[in-house]
């Protein structure tokens, strides 16, 4: 019997259904999500996007990003045959890109990605965790230090936003800065509501910060932190549980019955104790894999 009909080919908009449909339980997507990275102004799809198609249907996704010392990859798939295949593209990418490294990740525990990473060579370097908690209306009022005050954000202050993300982000692991373009885009697509990112604001200036989405997509009920930032010189004075109290309670108003967030499980900021401190617990942990391509390609 001959096998079935495979092709790799470039993306397009009509893909968003198929490609949102490929996603894990342990992290969904919806179609706008993936409608806003084809349309990014600062990604090439041609370039470097790729779906795997076999008879016809969208069986895995492919997407990289040339780093100064690295390619990025972002793989979609629960086949072993399509893994090996959009794998073996993307380091081909990076070939052609002069990169020698190339990172990507997997779940821990039943993700089929784990065996064909380590069959192609790679090799876990570091790992991030998923941690939620319940909400309800027992949530602590937050305790805000001397001088600060909350609010959300306006619309003008979006690049002064995005600054303060980038200070606060540079001091963990594999920081890639963004240009705020690709920064903005990413919350295209209807996915931003301001009414959901809070400030900290101290004698005019922004201190901290916390962008959350009022739903994770195919997550119902289980609100999301996609970002918590603390001004270096405002660290340790309480800021940041402030702000997490401030977003659990303003989650919970709105129906939430959770709240999640991603974080580097060797972060070296003390993130997770922080975490920890408002009662979020690990639901589950990603590894990041990295392979050196010197040397002739394996396939």
């Amino acid at each position: 019997m001959s096998s079935s009909p495979e092709r790799l080919r470039i993306p397009s908009a009509g893909d968003a259904e198929s490609i949102a449909a490929l996603s894990e339980a342990r992290r969904s997507l919806d179609a706008r999500e993936v409608r806003a990275w084809l349309a990014n102004p600062m990604f090439d799809p041609a370039n470097d996007f790729r779906v795997m198609e076999r008879d016809g249907k969208v069986v895995g996704y492919v997407d990289v990003h040339s780093e100064v010392d690295r390619l990025s990859v972002d793989l979609i798939t629960g086949d072993a045959g399509a893994a090996r295949v959009l794998l073996g593209w993307a380091e081909e990418r990076a070939r052609a890109h002069a990169l020698d490294r190339v990172v990507t990740s997997a779940w821990d525990g039943g993700d089929v990605r784990e065996d064909v990473l380590r069959e192609r060579g790679f090799e876990p370097f570091r790992a991030s965790l998923e941690m939620q908690v319940p909400l309800d209306d027992q949530t602590p009022a937050p305790v805000w230090p001397d001088g600060v005050a909350v609010r959300t954000i306006r619309e003008p202050e979006e690049p002064e936003v995005h600054a303060l993300l980038e200070e606060a982000f540079a001091d963990t692991h594999d920081f890639r800065p963004s240009p705020f373009e690709e920064w903005a885009a990413w919350w295209g697509g209807g996915r931003k509501r301001l009414d959901l990112w809070f400030a900290a604001e101290a004698d005019g200036e922004l201190v901290g910060l916390a962008l959350c989405d009022y739903e994770r997509s195919g997550s119902s009920g289980l609100g999301w932190i996609e970002s918590l930032a603390v001004r270096r010189g405002w660290r340790r004075r309480g800021l940041g549980k402030a702000l997490l109290l401030h977003a659990f309670r303003a989650l919970a108003r709105l129906g939430r019955s959770a709240v999640g967030l991603s974080v580097q499980a060797d972060n070296p900021t003390g993130a997770v104790r922080l975490y920890e401190s408002v009662g979020m617990r690990p639901v589950s942990r990603r590894v990041l894999y990295e392979k050196r391509l010197s040397g002739p390609p394996r396939f």
